[in-house]
């Protein structure tokens, strides 16, 4: 109320009113505040996390558009696993299904690996021989080979290409057909060790006999030197 250019103070109880209404509405607007950053912060961790499957999920199947791409047929592989949830039957069943289904060849994935089975004849002559030392020096490794690092199924690229350099002259096919009939008398007395054994009812050490049979057979065609290690295992 205006009276002679002066207004009139509030009474004291409309004071503390306008106090405790200001006070309410600063307290909601820290509220409300509050709850938008809280929604803020909740989106983009809710879209950080999203973006994050994404990608891991990505991860997971990048590989496995390869053999699409190439027009080669093969099963449908998962995430991470890839086709190996198909194995639960055996390995031979699956290569076996997979033939019938899509013929001379086809692609599957262990995993995230792509690998491609052939069993074309011709194809599997190229791999082997024809491009052998320009193209296919190198061979799959399974994992730890410990000593075997250097064999010549695992060594890889220039490595491998000298020990096979080494190695050719002594296996060419005149040699390998001197060193046939050994390699079948010794493989004869392979049979009749286990034959025996099974007879009399006894345990049969692969692990020993196929070392001995090894060794027999090494020590023949290499060194000129007969022995008969599963007889006679302490020559």
């Amino acid at each position: 109320r205006e009276q002679q250019g002066t207004v009139s103070p509030l009474p004291s109880w409309n004071r503390h009113l306008f106090k405790d209404c200001r006070r309410l509405q600063a307290k909601r607007s820290r509220r409300h505040r509050a709850a938008m950053l809280f929604l803020e912060d909740s989106f983009t961790e809710i879209c950080a996390t999203l973006v994050l499957i994404g990608l891991v999920f990505l991860y997971g199947i990048w590989p496995h558009g390869i053999f699409k791409k190439l027009g080669i047929p093969g099963p449908r592989p998962f995430p991470f696993v890839g086709t190996i949830l198909s194995y639960h039957h055996g390995l031979m069943e699956f290569d076996q299904s997979c033939y019938d289904k899509y013929g001379k060849m086809w692609g599957f994935y262990d995993g995230r690996i792509p690998v491609l089975a052939v069993t074309d004849p011709a194809i599997i002559k190229t791999v082997l021989v024809k491009e052998c030392y320009s193209t296919f020096t190198n061979r799959r490794n399974f994992g730890p080979s410990g000593e075997l690092e250097m064999a010549v199924s695992l060594t890889k690229d220039e490595q491998w290409k000298r020990i096979r350099t080494v190695l050719s002259p002594t296996f060419t096919s005149g040699k390998l057909k001197d060193m046939f009939s050994i390699i079948v008398h010794h493989g004869e007395n392979l049979i009749k060790n286990i034959q025996a054994k099974v007879e009399r009812g006894e345990p049969v050490n692969i692990k020993d006999l196929f070392g001995a049979y090894s060794m027999d057979v090494v020590t023949s065609t290499s060194f000129g030197v007969t022995t008969d290690s599963m007889n006679n295992p302490n020559d």
